[in-house]
């Protein structure tokens, strides 16, 4: 019954909810600190590679397209990752989660007060939403259309944070 429930809320939102932005946390940054971006795409908890592949071309042509810029992949420190996570529902259609975030990798040192201690997998910045689709096939669409607004949606924050590239 809950799940029945969940499952008609979800599927009533067909529009995506974004979180807030982080913009402040992107000036301190540059471009070599940004690693190229990456997909990942699941279904039933299952990698969805080919969609990633095809979903990892439009963020290289989005960040081209943007100039947004991106560092060498063995020297960068912070992630940019789309994730797609979708599961079926028992009427065929596919809710699903979106999320573009940008992510520090490896541990940071954090001063809370006078206290400090160590953080991993810091997010610095993030969009999320979530929807529903008719089925399986059309989770592809939602990928590539969500790419480009989402990454839209970075490249304002980050070009706002850095007016005047170097």
């Amino acid at each position: 019954m809950r799940r029945a429930l969940l499952l008609t809320v979800l599927t009533l939102l067909l529009g995506t909810a974004r979180a807030d932005h982080q913009q402040g946390n992107l000036r301190a940054l540059t471009g070599a600190d940004l690693c190229p971006p990456v997909s990942y795409v699941y279904l039933d908890d299952e990698e969805q590679e080919e969609i990633a592949v095809e979903v990892d071309k439009q963020l290289m042509r989005y960040a081209a397209l943007y100039g947004i810029p991106f560092g060498d992949p063995k020297t960068c420190t912070v992630a940019q990752i789309f994730a797609v996570d979708a599961f079926q529902s028992r009427d065929g259609r596919v809710l699903y989660a979106v999320d573009l975030e940008l992510e520090l990798l490896g541990d940071a040192r954090v001063t809370l007060g006078n206290r400090q201690f160590t953080a991993s997998h810091l997010q610095l910045w993030s969009a999320s939403g979530y929807g529903a689709v008719a089925s399986p096939k059309d989770l592809v669409n939602m990928a590539m259309s969500s790419v480009r607004d989402y990454y839209e949606d970075f490249a304002l924050e980050w070009k706002a944070a850095h007016p005047n590239p170097k």
